[in-house]
């Protein structure tokens, strides 16, 4: 059957994770980028408006304009105020500067202006109002930025500052503030100092597109070149090896014959990673089609060899004449036991049971009575304890671990156990051999006193012997 080899998956995959990363590698350096632009504009911009409040408040008489402020008058060092604010806002590239008094966060009006610098040779715009102390009006500040201003009129600190980020009127700007106290630590006012950003917001935009251009460019080049070179040196020759590997898994495939296992060497010499990879599956295939040779041969022995331990591991721990665990196992039962009872999981009860008249039968009916009698018995136990282990330990011994369900209806089953071992025994018109009669003991773990299972086995054993007594038994 053909191999169809369909569109390249391994080129898909180049393609879209080198755009992939071409546009995270944008993202990244673009943000990055802009970023650092904003941060050092902000620190400029901060630099710069420090300097202008540190250079006004020179100038101020906190006395008297509070005083001013407080009266709504004008003194002659006030108009000396008004009028060096003027000059600063007529001879920089400030905005505004102002000096104001925030009275709520309200929409309405929520500001009293005392001193603007804002003055008819230079409005901010054409509809800007001038106004004058005293005036009470909108401030075109955030209501997150008015109250910011009142929480510092009570919780003073020294120069900050503040972004407006498109405002409706305008555009984005960068204020300043300081509080001004007066003789009693009260804040009266604040001295603001407004710079619009706008321009320079456009130019950090204007030069971030013309990185992420060019890097849109470079990184189309590299892809452009990186997936012609992967086309040539890993694409086609992994198609390659590829198809070769395919039909030699078809042959594979239900082949019971190892001298048509027959592998066709794709044709590749790229000198890299691919070829190395074709030569090694060349050679594996080859050590692949021996092994199975040597693998059909041994395959019989392999498979006689396992039958042989399974009966084995089962006659080791199996008595051949109940069909039973034998003592190995109860041995090796036991390491698991205290491996429990060292790790604090256990929660066991063993039960103890010893035949009555076993010897006795054998001496007077013969050994093939008394291996019916012990195999009777046997059924009994297994009956009762259909969830647990059964062992026969001794020649009439038997010993029943209980755990899980077995181990809750422990009392319920041990009493069905002695209760039909009794009512057997009492049938006159049975064969004696089918008579069956035992005593029984058992023990549960106790943490407190119990230290192995050995413990709770020798308590078991007592427990049985007691019982013996009690029944008039002979232990043999």
């Amino acid at each position: 059957m053909d191999t169809v080899i369909k569109s390249s998956p391994l080129k898909k995959s180049i393609t879209a994770r080198c755009i992939f990363f071409v546009i995270i590698l944008g993202a990244i350096v673009t943000f990055v980028n802009y970023e650092a632009f904003q941060r050092n504009m902000n620190a400029r911009n901060q630099i710069y408006l420090t300097e202008i409040i540190n250079f006004v408040e020179q100038k101020i008489d906190i006395d008297d304009l509070a005083e001013c402020t407080r009266t709504l008058t004008q003194s002659e060092k006030f108009n000396e105020l008004y009028n060096h604010i003027r000059n600063i806002q007529n001879n920089s590239n400030i905005d505004n500067i102002y000096i104001i008094n925030p009275l709520n966060a309200d929409s309405t009006k929520n500001a009293m202006c005392i001193i603007n610098g804002i003055s008819k040779t230079r409005p901010r715009d054409n509809h800007d109002k001038i106004y004058h102390i005293g005036d009470i009006f909108y401030s075109t500040f955030s209501r997150a930025m008015i109250i910011e201003l009142i929480w510092s009129k009570k919780h003073p600190k020294g120069i900050e500052f503040y972004m407006e980020r498109n405002h409706a009127k305008y555009g984005s700007y960068y204020t300043a503030y300081k509080p001004l106290l007066d003789s009693d630590g009260e804040v009266f006012a604040f001295l603001c100092v407004d710079m619009s950003v706008n321009d320079i917001k456009n130019s950090i935009k204007n030069h971030t597109r013309l990185i992420l251009i060019l890097i849109i460019i470079c990184g189309f080049v590299f892809c452009y070149s990186f997936i012609t070179w992967g086309q040539v040196y890993i694409v086609e020759p992994v198609e390659k090896l590829e198809k070769s590997v395919s039909e030699f898994a078809q042959k594979s495939h239900n082949q019971a014959n190892p001298s048509e296992l027959i592998y066709n060497k794709p044709d590749i010499h790229t000198n890299n990673e691919v070829e190395f990879l074709s030569n090694a599956v060349t050679k594996m295939t080859s050590d692949i089609k021996n092994y199975a040779e040597n693998l059909v041969a041994a395959e019989n022995k392999v498979t006689d060899l396992k039958e042989n331990v399974t009966k084995l591991n089962v006659l080791a721990h199996q008595d051949s004449l109940t069909h039973v665990k034998n003592k190995t196992a109860y041995d090796k039962y036991v390491e698991t036991l205290n491996a429990k009872i060292k790790g604090e999981t256990a929660r066991f009860a063993i039960v103890m049971i010893d035949l009555n008249h076993l010897k006795k039968l054998n001496d007077t009916y013969g050994h093939e009575r008394g291996n019916d009698y012990l195999t009777g018995s046997c059924a009994i136990i297994c009956d009762i304890y259909q969830h647990s282990p059964v062992f026969r330990i001794g020649g009439d011994e038997f010993v029943v671990v209980l755990e899980r369900r077995d181990y809750d209806e422990r009392d319920k089953l041990f009493q069905n156990l002695t209760e039909l071992f009794g009512n057997e025994s009492l049938y006159e018109g049975k064969e004696p051999w089918l008579k069956f009669s035992a005593a029984a003991g058992m023990a549960v773990f106790n943490s407190d006193t119990d230290t192995n299972a050995e413990d709770v086995f020798k308590k078991a054993d007592k427990i049985m012997y007691d019982n013996k007594i009690a029944m008039h038994g002979v232990r043999d």
